[in-house]
């Protein structure tokens, strides 16, 4: 059985979904979506983002994606899972403690699971994880004006394999219909997170080993199956199963808002059915998830592993000129933001405090209770209420978290950020030294960690394609559209100053 490539990105196909006719992305530890307003670089992260929900099981943890393994009984899937489980138990018995049950399992075991893969049809939960994170009604919604369907294709390739594992979704009227499909010949490996448990699982099977009942060896390949399962999805969906957080771009307001909104959802509770309802605007599950996570920031127990520390010192000190905390209200234990700049003794409340401050408390606030080596950070417009050299740090500050291990999705407008980029792809083919003498900074990452995707409108068809943009070894850039912008105010400032110069001589 061949091995996957964990380090294999992953690819994202959309068609006919919101504003897109057409996408093709490849998602790197850092992914960067520039492009015109209203051309879907914000559809296009949300949907992402609300497909590591589903896939990491953060819809539904106790489940994952696909159904938990039938009870057996006389149908095929059955006979062939206690199939799958008899062979496991074999295993397990000719395991030793020095052997890797990994290079042991059986070819009934990942037969059954290709097969739980190959019976999925149906996408509504899937589906409704995305109506939930855009704030709609129904699916065809976001079916591209004029089309019957949309469809997404996710695609895992993996090491030394042929064909790739294939996870589509088509977006209907009448719902979504989902299908997966794992390539014959893929190889399963545990996650080393559950090798104890695996040779706990050994040791178990070894000590009945000459008892009569199969109770005992049974019990223990299903919790077996349940971690080659679980293994199984993250090897086939790849980075899909890491946790997602997504900063909007409207989050300057939501930091403000956040006290005064949930305080008139708590005055509101006494007065259900005492007066007529009223038609409040319903929140899209993205900034309800970012509401929530502000009111839960220094509680949250549910992550993997814990936030890398460091980092948010460092936006702290090269950005912000202070410290950005969470107190909380002896009364009610309510989150309070406050900004304290350098040297103060006293804090401001974050509403008093500028709007670059505003806009990054966010980042540093999640990097210092949430964010960690496994997840996704997505973060929209980075550059907002940025002045351009605050701007080209807080870009170094990202690629730093991306070196960190954490993985970012940013949508932005801005060339200075593209231009740092660009230049924080270049300084990886220098020493650590010379980058410090060149920049003032060793932060670089390799061209294979960077992957920026512009959106382009068309007239026929009427949408966005968007398209990889290379970087351009020749002038060490990335090129978009700023380019032409640039072109045409240089050309529109030369005849005016022309014409000025003109009606001077007359």
């Amino acid at each position: 059985m061949t091995e996957p490539h964990e380090k294999a990105n992953l690819e994202l196909k959309v068609t006919d979904f919101g504003p897109i006719a057409k996408a093709e992305v490849d998602l790197r530890p850092l992914t960067v979506f520039v492009g015109p307003s209203n051309t879907g670089k914000s559809y296009l992260a949300i949907l992402i983002y609300a497909l590591h929900r589903y896939f990491s099981g953060v819809t539904q943890p106790s489940r994952r994606y696909y159904r938990r393994y039938p009870t057996p009984s006389a149908d095929s899937h059955s006979v062939q899972a206690q199939k799958a489980m008899d062979a496991l138990v074999k295993a397990l018995e000719q395991t030793t403690r020095d052997a890797k049950l990994s290079d042991l399992l059986p070819a009934e075991v990942v037969e059954f699971i290709r097969s739980r893969f190959d019976a999925l049809k149906r996408g509504d939960e899937i589906g409704n994880e995305i109506i939930r994170c855009f704030g709609i009604n129904d699916l065809a919604a976001l079916v591209r004006k004029g089309c019957r369907q949309g469809v997404i294709v996710v695609r895992q390739h993996f090491s030394n394999h042929s064909k790739p594992a294939v996870h589509k979704l088509v977006l209907k009227s009448q719902g979504a219909e989902f299908r997966a499909k794992l390539p014959e010949g893929m190889g399963i490996r545990i996650d080393a997170e559950n090798e104890f448990e695996v040779e706990h699982l050994s040791d178990s099977v070894r000590e009945h080993e000459d008892d009569s009942e199969r109770e005992h060896e049974d019990s223990f390949a299903w919790r077996l199956m349940e971690i080659v399962r679980d293994s199984d999805l993250r090897q086939a969906t790849g980075s899909l199963h890491l946790p997602a957080f997504y900063l909007p771009s409207d989050r300057t307001g939501v930091m403000h808002a956040h006290g005064s909104i949930v305080s008139a959802m708590i005055g509101n509770a006494p007065m259900t059915g005492l007066r007529p309802p009223t038609r409040t605007p319903m929140l899209s599950g993205v900034l309800a998830d970012f509401l929530r996570q502000l009111i839960e920031l220094d509680n949250l127990q549910h992550q993997r592993s814990k936030p890398r520390r460091g980092l948010e010192k460092e936006i702290e000190e090269n950005i912000l000129g202070g410290s950005v905390n969470v107190d909380r209200s002896e009364l009610i234990g309510y989150p309070r933001f406050t900004y304290r700049p350098e040297g103060w003794k006293d804090t401001l409340p974050l509403m008093n405090a500028s709007s670059m401050v505003s806009e990054i408390a966010p980042v540093v606030l999640y990097l210092r209770h949430v964010v960690g080596p496994d997840s996704v950070l997505i973060i929209e417009e980075p550059e907002s209420h940025l002045h351009p050299a605050m701007q080209v740090e807080f870009t170094r500050q990202l690629a730093a978290i991306v070196r960190s291990g954490v993985r970012l999705i940013v949508t932005t407008h801005s060339e200075w950020v593209l231009e740092e980029l660009a230049n924080t792809v270049q300084r990886s083919a220098l020493s650590a030294t010379r980058r410090k003498a060149i920049a003032g900074t060793d932060v670089a990452l390799p061209p294979d960690n960077v992957g920026a995707w512009l959106f382009r409108q068309e007239p026929h068809p009427e949408g966005s394609i968007v398209e990889e943009v290379k970087l351009d070894e020749e002038i060490g850039l990335y090129p978009t559209d700023h380019d032409a912008v640039s072109e045409a105010l240089y050309n529109e400032n030369a005849k005016i100053y022309n014409h000025v110069q003109d009606s001077r001589v007359e």
